[in-house]
Order: C-alpha cells, then sequence, then structure tokens
C-alpha cells in the first residue's frame, strides 16, 4: 500500500487529537483531551507507556484486564482523577469486550504472548493462535459493530508468513485476522522493545552476572534493531493524533541501528563492566529445547534476521518526524544495577572507609 501524504501540523501543532473535538483546558494531565481510549494489555511493558502518553495529555482510559486488579492498578498515578476506569474482562466473553469499548473512539489492542498458557492441570488456557489471532479478531470485530472510529493493532517487526517461527506466522496471521474485521485498522510493528522493565538486556544482564556462560545461537551472527519502549510509545501517540490520515496503513518501527546478538551481549557486558563468556551452542540441542514449554520456538526466532526492510512500502518514524534513541544512549540508565557493587564502587565520591577506597583502587 502507498504511504499517504501526512498533514505535519495535525501531528505537531498541539497536545489534542485533532478529529476527536470535544476538549478542554490549555492541554496535558490535568485538562481534557477529549480522546477516550480502551488500552487491551495496557498493563504490559508496552502498555504501560502508551497509557502514561494518553494519561499525560488528559486522555480518558479504559484499561480492561483479566485476574488480580493489583496487577493493573499501576497505571492509577498517571491520570489525573476519573479518567482511568479499569474494567474486568475476559477475552473469551464478547459482552465484557463490548463493555469495554463501548465508549471508546478508539481501541488499542496490545495483547500478546510468546508462548501457550496452561492450567496447573496441564490443559492449555491460551493457545498462541487463540492469543495472536483469534483475540484481536474477536476485539476488531466487537469494536466495528460498537462504531470505534480508529482501531490500532500492535504487531511485530518479525512478523511474516514465510517465517520458520510459529510465533512471527501467526503475528502476520493476527494483523489479516483485524483487517478482516476492521478493514481500516492501523498496524504497529515494532521491534525488539528494550526499556527499564524490559525482558531482553534485563535477562542478558542477569545471566551475564549469575551464569558461568551465555550459551549462542548460531554464534550470534543473526541481526537484531532493538528500538526504546518510550519512542514506540510516543509514535502511538501520534498516530492517535493523525488517525484518520493513516486509516489502513501499517508502520514498522526500529532503532537507529543494527546489531548482531553477540554485539548485543559484548555490549551488555561492557556496561555492566562484567566478563560475557559466549559459547556456541550446536542447533540439534536448541531445536530439542525449542520443544519445551520454557523455550517453545525460540531457536526459530532466533535465528531470523529482525531488521526494517525500508522499502517504502510501509510507513516509520521518520514520516511521525521522531528520530528513534540509541541503545548506547538509554541502556545505562536500568543496566548499572548489574554493575559489581551497584556501579558506586567505580565513581568517585561514595567511599566513607579506607577499606572501600583501597577496594575501588583494586577494581580499577
Amino acid at each position: 500500500m502507498k504511504p499517504v501524504q501526512i498533514n505535519k501540523t495535525i501531528l505537531r501543532a498541539s497536545p489534542f487529537a485533532e478529529p476527536f473535538r470535544k476538549r478542554f483546558g490549555p492541554g496535558g494531565r490535568h485538562s481534557v483531551s477529549g480522546i477516550n481510549a480502551s488500552v487491551f494489555g495496557g498493563y504490559g511493558f508496552l502498555g504501560k507507556y502508551v497509557c502514561n502518553e494518553l494519561g499525560s495529555r488528559g486522555s480518558t482510559c479504559f484499561a480492561p484486564f483479566r485476574g488480580d486488579e493489583m496487577e493493573v492498578r499501576v497505571l492509577k498515578p498517571m491520570f489525573d482523577l476519573g479518567q482511568l476506569a479499569l474494567l474486568p474482562f475476559s477475552p473469551k466473553n464478547e459482552k465484557s469486550i463490548h463493555d469495554s469499548v463501548k465508549r471508546s473512539d478508539i481501541v488499542i489492542n496490545l495483547i500478546g504472548k510468546d508462548r501457550a498458557t496452561h492450567h496447573i492441570t496441564g490443559d492449555v488456557n491460551y493457545s498462541l493462535e487463540e492469543t495472536l489471532v483469534n483475540i484481536p479478531r474477536r476485539i476488531a470485530r466487537i469494536s466495528r459493530e460498537a462504531g470505534v472510529k480508529a482501531f490500532i493493532h500492535v504487531s511485530a517487526l518479525s512478523a511474516n508468513p514465510d517465517s520458520t517461527s510459529e510465533w512471527s506466522r501467526l503475528k502476520y496471521k493476527g494483523e489479516l485476522a483485524v483487517r478482516q474485521e476492521f478493514p481500516e485498522a492501523i498496524i504497529v510493528r515494532p521491534s525488539t522493545l528494550y526499556g527499564y522493565e524490559d525482558k531482553y538486556l534485563n535477562r542478558i544482564a542477569m545471566a551475564i552476572e549469575h551464569a558461568p556462560f551465555i550459551p549462542m545461537i548460531n554464534n550470534g551472527v543473526n541481526k537484531v534493531q532493538p528500538v526504546h519502549v518510550v519512542d514506540v510509545a510516543a509514535a502511538i501517540n501520534l498516530i492517535i493524533n493523525g488517525w484518520a490520515e493513516f486509516k489502513g496503513q501499517t508502520f514498522q518501527l526500529a532503532g537507529p541501528d543494527i546489531y548482531s546478538n553477540r554485539e548485543v551481549v559484548e555490549f551488555v557486558a561492557d556496561v555492566i563492566s562484567r566478563p560475557a563468556f559466549m559459547i556456541d551452542v550446536p542447533d540439534f540441542v536448541w531445536k530439542s529445547l525449542s520443544k519445551t514449554p520454557l523455550l517453545y520456538d525460540f531457536y526459530q526466532k532466533v535465528t531470523e534476521d529482525s531488521v526494517l526492510i525500508d522499502d517504502g512500502s510501509h510507513l516509520t518514524f521518520a514520516d511521525l518526524g521522531i528520530s528513534p534513541s540509541s541503545i548506547e544512549t538509554q541502556a545505562f540508565d536500568f543496566l548499572y544495577q548489574y554493575r559489581p557493587g551497584g556501579h558506586f564502587r567505580q565513581v568517585e565520591g561514595y567511599y566513607s572507609t579506607e577499606q572501600e577506597r583501597v577496594l575501588r583502587d583494586v577494581l580499577k
């Protein structure tokens, strides 16, 4: 699909989205932007940042959740009083989905999983296909029937019908399912996300800190293009502003730099000042482990490059006027905690005893 000509005025002129008119105040968290948004998966990693963007401009947010309310309560400080509604729902109950979207102008679907979830008895609770295809389809259909004006579905940069990874194939299938039910849906494909609570750089840092060695797949040669979660949330915020111009479009959002998996491990090791002993594990071992519930499909995902192919067929950060942050400028803020002594022993001025000063000099 050919990208649209974008009105930059709508994206940047004000903190309010132009198509949603009823607004009060000067803009900001204590104003009313006129946006009523339902955010499915709003208490996940990316969802928290998306909700904070909505809250920072005075939007009303409906946050459907299942399970314990304590999980979603973290969203409350992001909104002014009365601007956040926490709604219990079940993805299998269509009435609860309808109740979650019926008062919204825009619906954002961030629901996702990297493996099937199971009951303690071993029975499957939500399969990958149910989570990545059927639930998005159901939410898109009910949103259209409820008169929702815009639908944003967050997929993944690796979504590909020809992928060897079941997860990546189902991500693509989920996009098709959403577009079948809501033809003007906007698809957002972020690359591998990193940030304070990520399961990417933090897990690498913990492995370097505690494991005797780091097992590598394919000698770590496959490429990734990590993107900061804050940049993706900001992009979704601007897409909400220009939703009328972005109908039916697909965004591919990736960071500015491409790394091999080995380079990412080396970078994390350098930031946390710890040695990383990397060992290439044979493919047959990984293929066997990828059949287990814990590492299901892991080998298939890691052995495929996840990088932006900018052929002009999709929109990117550039179309929104965003310059994504590099991993070098952001990662230290949350990785320093894995340094020996929490990094304080490497910084002048934090030593109260002679013994600590001597230890610092030895560490140098």
